[in-house]
């Protein structure tokens, strides 16, 4: 099956989505404002394409939350902040690298393409085995489990409304997540 650039990479099915579709850009002189609606538009088609990437952002928007609700502030929220950028930028890889075999590879299995995105996958797998040490690091050993649950509870009285919101755009994340995959009949 012959393809052009334009069609984009195979998708479920072996259907061409053109959301994926790159533009012919090479060469061209763009403003950054136009590298960053690019730039945007990809992180939105891969937020709605992957269901592990919609995983992360409530993983993020919870690490987020829980951060506000123990007052982590400075280096500590620095370093968590780059923990969560490490894993999404390690997630948009990942994508990237799949559909672009997908569309080298087509309908054809072969291993070197099977072997490029098992790679792929583990530097995910790295980036997210990284994320649960940070909050290990960042949540639990200052603390413990114990202490975690007391700030927790003491933040939610102390902050009832802002706790709230945090729960409220948490729940929304997951809920956005969750929806969204069983709409279009994820499984994940």
């Amino acid at each position: 099956m012959e393809r052009s650039p334009r069609q984009g990479p195979l998708g479920a099915g072996g259907r061409a989505k053109r959301r994926w579709a790159a533009r012919p850009t090479w060469g061209a002189k763009r403003s950054l404002v136009e590298r960053v609606w690019n730039a945007s538009r990809g992180f939105l088609a891969a937020y709605r394409e992957e269901p592990n990437l919609r995983f992360h952002c409530l993983a993020a928007g919870t690490a987020l939350a829980l951060a506000r609700a123990v007052g982590l502030t400075g280096l500590p929220l620095l370093y968590l902040c780059g923990t969560i950028a490490f894993v999404m930028a390690a997630e948009l890889a990942n994508t990237a690298v799949e559909r672009a075999v997908n569309l080298a590879a087509g309908d054809r299995y072969h291993p070197l393409a099977a072997l490029a995105k098992d790679v792929a996958a583990g530097a995910v797998l790295v980036a997210a085995l990284h994320a649960v040490a940070a909050a290990w690091i960042l949540f639990v050993a200052p603390r413990g489990l114990a202490g975690l649950w007391t700030a927790l509870v003491e933040y939610a009285a102390g902050r009832p409304l802002e706790a709230a919101i945090s729960l409220a755009v948490v729940a929304g994340l997951g809920a956005a997540a969750a929806l969204h995959g069983r709409r279009r009949g994820d499984s994940g």
